[in-house]
């Protein structure tokens, strides 16, 4: 019998060790990890908060940059993912910029696969993605794991983790300050980072291949209202022989972004221009999609993404 107790004994104390080591862990905050390909770039999952698990939860990419600068919020497109962009925010943090590119609820159906033909519909869905308010059939997003919860959570754990990264600049509190901030973003993300620079006065904002919410000539319904971030902060860049070629400039139109100019040549003088096309024939119209950003865009001889000038001049606008 008193084998059998201590044994019991030793049991009990070892579950005890283990519950409390599961809890530290779950209660610890993760450090932010270089990246490999970009070392300067630090990558994490965003914890729990008050109970929440974020889902989905893919690793978001940060960078701080030059005291001072504005924070570059990138977007991924519809089923991406903060990393299928690294060589465009390595150049945004090499330029300066404090980067942070966010995993949001992108999964599943395209936003213009949702809402093609139905002005009021693209509104209803980014709406609701953007901070969680007035679910609807559409979107659904909880306010928990909404774009601006996630922004408010992202900055909160580089503050802690990366406390001498200056990201207290960008938020004070809940209160996001979006005049510090440049929205950035490609596809679906492009069309919420042009959302949100409409909803919100940011530092300027940069459509890759988007908004796409201009059906046969007819835009959504919030494009054709006036917007809380001027005409004259907003940048666009598209490929002609992209599947949504028209109707991307038909959104820009409706913005007040001007008329495409021609990026055919390397010299990039675009003078007053805030709106690119590339003519370059690389790929399917699928594939002109979605190579204006992500790391499978093409490369030069020299090893260099084909875009990179038209990246670099962007960026350069928005500083």
């Amino acid at each position: 019998m008193v084998v059998r107790a201590r044994v019991l004994a030793a049991v009990a104390a070892l579950s005890l060790v283990l519950t409390l080591t599961i809890v530290q862990s779950a209660n610890a905050v993760e450090k932010p990890k270089p990246v490999s390909a970009s070392p300067h770039m630090l990558s994490f999952q965003l914890p729990v908060a008050d109970g929440h698990a974020f889902s989905p939860n893919a690793h978001n990419l940060a960078a701080s940059g030059k005291p001072g600068s504005p924070l570059l919020l990138f977007l991924p497109a519809t089923r991406a993912v903060p990393r299928d962009y690294r060589e465009f925010l390595s150049m945004a943090s090499q330029t300066g910029f404090h980067v942070l590119a966010l995993d949001y609820s992108n999964r599943g159906t395209s936003v213009v696969k949702t809402c093609a033909g139905i002005p009021d519909c693209y509104a209803a869905v980014q709406q609701n993605r953007f901070d969680g308010t007035d679910p609807n059939g559409w979107s659904a997003i909880p306010p928990e794991d909404s774009i601006l919860n996630r922004l408010r959570s992202a900055l909160t754990h580089l503050r802690t983790t990366d406390p001498s990264g200056g990201w207290a600049r960008y938020a004070t509190g809940d209160h996001v300050n979006w005049k510090n901030i440049v929205v950035a973003g490609h596809s679906q993300g492009g069309g919420q980072s042009a959302f949100i620079a409409h909803r919100h006065r940011v530092h300027a904002a940069i459509m890759f291949s988007s908004p796409v919410q201009t059906d046969a000539g007819v835009p959504a319904t919030w494009l054709t209202t006036k917007g809380a971030t001027p005409a004259s902060h907003l940048y666009g860049f598209v490929n002609s022989h992209d599947m949504y070629y028209q109707n991307v400039i038909g959104s820009w139109r409706a913005l007040g972004m001007g008329e495409p100019v021609n990026a055919k040549d390397d010299l990039l003088e675009f003078r007053n221009a805030h709106t690119i096309v590339s003519t370059r024939d690389y790929g399917t119209p699928d594939e002109s999609h979605l190579w204006t950003a992500t790391d499978s865009t093409p490369k030069l001889a020299n090893g260099t993404p084909a875009y990179a000038k038209v990246w670099q001049w962007l960026l350069d606008r928005v500083r």
